[in-house]
């Protein structure tokens, strides 16, 4: 383990300050996901840079990471704000004598909007990039026909292949389980830095879907479950354990309910500057969390307790 940790800070020959900080994140890692997770773990630190950059959106332009006509329910605003992501960009190839598309590479990068990995804030924002990348590297992309299916975690994502006038160009059809993969990861993000940060560090942002993660982790048990599903793509058997242990269709209403209040979460911290509109966001976002979140989770506190 501390030769392979060593491996990826030669590799990139990250600076005094990044490579202790890896140094102390490895281990932790290992610990929090299994150590028979190291193997991934290892291969993703190792084939993905770590860089610092003044704003996100402009370092995944400058790397020819992104593709400015095809965001998802994080868009270039949001980019332009976010203090890190783990980005991946599929390079993509169209064989015209078998009509069909594949995947030569798959580039990567964590990039964390800060000066240096000196502060709380940048320490705990590479923690949970890191966390992504690990959730995301296993079995990452694939192709299907003409449709790209990437996951991220419990993230999945679906775009449309077309190739015309020699390029490759990918559509946005689908992007499914963001909110509860973000909670997990704050959670994630949470744990591991009460451990080398601050033994007090609180997650900000996340709220609702925090405290979700955090009831299917602990409450319900369910750890071994989603983490095999977010690392080894074993999303199945969470699907079928959550359901089985709550109630039918739980997975898919709670997926739903936290994908929405994802979404309005991001939309009110775009209207940060104009109060009227975040206020009525803000209403909007109460009233799912009243009117949806709570009678679900009523509803499957008593299933449970039959099922126990």
């Amino acid at each position: 383990m501390p030769n392979n940790v060593e491996n990826i800070i030669t590799k990139f020959n990250y600076d005094a300050k990044l490579a202790t900080l890896l140094r102390q994140l490895y281990p932790e890692f290992i610990k929090y996901f299994g150590i028979d997770k190291e193997p991934i773990i290892y291969e993703a630190l190792l084939n993905t840079p770590i860089v610092l950059c003044s704003n996100i959106y402009d370092e995944l332009i400058h790397q020819g990471l992104i593709d400015q006509d095809n965001f998802g329910l994080v868009n270039a605003g949001d980019l332009k704000r976010a203090s890190g992501v783990y980005q991946n960009y599929p390079v993509i190839e169209y064989d015209s004598s078998t009509e069909s598309f594949k995947i030569t590479a798959i580039k990567r990068i964590v990039a964390v909007s800060a000066p240096s990995f000196d502060s709380e804030y940048s320490k705990t924002v590479l923690i949970h990039e890191l966390s992504h990348l690990i959730k995301s590297y296993y079995e990452e992309c694939t192709i299907t026909q003409d449709i790209l299916t990437t996951r991220s975690g419990l993230i999945e994502t679906k775009e449309k292949l077309t190739y015309q006038d020699g390029k490759v160009t990918k559509t946005l059809i689908s992007e499914k389980s963001i909110g509860l993969e973000e909670g997990l990861t704050s959670v994630i993000e949470e744990d591991i830095a009460r451990l080398i940060v601050n033994p007090h560090y609180q997650v900000s942002g996340y709220g609702v879907i925090n405290v979700i993660a955090r009831t299917l982790m602990e409450k319900y048990h369910l750890k071994e479950y989603v983490l095999n599903a977010q690392i080894l793509n074993e999303k199945a058997n969470l699907i079928k354990e959550l359901d089985t242990l709550l109630k039918p269709d739980a997975y898919v209403s709670l997926d739903s309910i936290c994908d929405q209040i994802y979404k309005l979460s991001l939309k009110m911290y775009s209207e940060i500057f104009d109060p009227q509109k975040m206020h009525q966001t803000s209403s909007e976002l109460n009233a799912t969390i009243k009117n949806e979140y709570l009678p679900l989770m009523k509803d499957i506190d008593e299933a449970r307790s039959k099922n126990l």
